[in-house]
């Protein structure tokens, strides 16, 4: 049983083809490898039982410290849907309005200026005073008109400049919290609200820095720091114990995951699948990394990043997938027992908010994050990136949970690509687990209409499995 409450079955005892996921297992032993990945931490979970774990490769690849369940790896963009999560629990309890202006809360974002047309000869912009509010539904679904700054890999590094107006206007306030100039979530926001809007409130969606603004949010309403108040409510609920904004060099040195940048060998190679890389981008030692107390300043990025390259929770895949499961079980973890949020939030909180017209307002309908593989925009929703009852979130890794038939997939990697063109030979359904998990379901379905007695047994296993009265009854709220 590898976590509490989440007992462990063969697939195809929940429908899936064992023979595909295990060709998954090969191909992540083909990347680490070929060095493609330094290291990975992968899982499934169905039907509240866990049909699929796999760790290749190292957590360290100095050290030589092979990953595990409890490597703690980056969360990035990843953070997001928790900080979403704590702020549905106190709209829940009537603690928070969603339409409630965020100048509520921060007063400093009461008056903001919003970027008008370029003035004749030159690059300038001129400003406006904004005519809507920023409410806290603007923030979570990125409609806020706050923007991004440059990013890097690496703070050693140069930080790059950017032609892109919304970069270039952000790049002194990221290299200010880079440095540490900025002490604390409190005076980070404060900072953004100096910026002046990209747009109006809920005229367009830009990825941003909202999330980081709701984090404070919630320092403000709980009257706990952000790290605490997760920590109480959230994390503890769910059963999550490795996860943390922060932690001390004696945990980095034990379970703290490196960070890579994978770059393909430029040399001609007979094999060219094979010839890839590793650079660690995080520090040369796991206790010199950003997320170790001590080596930047204590700002809790509810949104997963601060400045160029810091920023957001480190987890452990067991963490990941026990707040995906909730996600799944409508808001009750087995792991610990408790309903931490109601089946309703829960809901709200996988619905795609950019058709609500109390974010839109006036607007037209928006359209959120670009999906490259259908080339579509899809939907946002406080958990994640939704598509019907198809809701996922990522960072360097990633996570999905689908709701209609309850199957949670993690993967963590410790590793970035300089690029992301396909590797020559790459198969999405077999490298990569997403898709995997979706081809081992229509394997073993098509086995089942092949097969008059799999599929007789399978009905009859279906038949004599009973819920799990006993858990069920064991919930209760947090």
């Amino acid at each position: 049983m590898p976590w509490a409450g989440l007992p462990k079955c063969r697939p195809e005892e929940v429908g899936l083809d064992s023979e595909l996921l295990q060709k998954h297992v090969e191909s992540n032993r083909w990347q680490v490898d070929t060095r493609l990945q330094a290291g990975v931490a992968e899982c499934v979970i169905k039907d509240n039982k866990v049909v699929y774990v796999d760790t290749q490769g190292y957590q360290d690849a100095e050290r030589k410290t092979k990953m595990s369940t409890r490597s703690l790896q980056r969360c990035y963009s990843i953070t997001k849907p928790i900080t979403a999560f704590g702020l549905l629990m106190l709209w829940e309890e009537g603690k928070l309005k969603l339409d409630d202006p965020v100048s509520k809360y921060i007063p400093e974002f009461a008056k903001m200026k919003v970027l008008g047309r370029r003035k004749p000869g030159s690059e300038e912009r001129t400003l406006k005073d904004a005519t809507r509010p920023i409410t806290l539904r603007n923030l979570v679904t990125h409609t806020s008109g706050l923007g991004y700054g440059p990013v890097r890999h690496d703070r050693s590094k140069k930080l790059p400049s950017s032609k892109n107006p919304i970069k270039k206007q952000y790049r002194d306030f990221v290299r200010r919290a880079d440095s540490g100039e900025i002490p604390n979530l409190e005076a980070y926001c404060k900072e953004i609200a100096k910026q002046p809007l990209q747009f109006e409130p809920g005229e367009s969606y830009e990825y941003s820095f909202s999330m980081e603004v709701v984090g404070r949010v919630l320092e403000v309403v709980s009257g706990m720091p952000l790290n605490r108040f997760l920590k109480e409510r959230v994390f503890d609920p769910i059963g999550m114990r490795d996860t943390d904004f922060f932690i001390s060099p004696r945990k980095a040195r034990r379970q703290l995951a490196g960070l890579y940048l994978a770059y393909k060998d430029k040399r001609k190679q007979k094999h060219p699948r094979k010839h890839y890389h590793l650079v660690r981008t995080d520090g040369c030692r796991p206790e010199k990394s950003g997320w170790v107390h001590g080596q930047t300043a204590q700002i809790f990025a509810g949104g997963g990043f601060v400045g160029s390259c810091d920023g957001g929770l480190v987890a452990s895949l067991r963490d990941l997938a026990l707040f995906c499961n909730t996600i799944a079980n409508e808001g009750f973890s087995h792991a610990t027992g408790m309903q931490v949020l109601s089946p309703a939030t829960v809901k709200v909180g996988c619905k795609n908010w950019l058709k609500l017209k109390s974010v839109t307002s006036h607007y037209p309908k928006l359209k959120g994050w670009y999906d490259p593989k259908s080339n579509e925009q899809i939907g946002w929703a406080p958990f994640g990136i939704t598509d019907g009852d198809f809701i996922f979130m990522g960072g360097i890794g990633y996570w999905s949970v689908n709701r209609r038939n309850k199957t949670v997939v993690v993967s963590l990697p410790n590793t970035s690509w300089e690029d992301f063109d396909k590797v020559p030979g790459w198969k999405e359904e077999v490298d990569e687990i997403e898709e995997a998990t979706k081809k081992a379901a229509q394997r073993y379905k098509e086995k089942l209409r092949q097969d008059p007695a799999l599929r007789k047994r399978w009905r009859s296993a279906m038949h004599n499995s009973k819920p799990l009265l006993s858990v069920m009854k064991r919930r209760r709220t947090t």
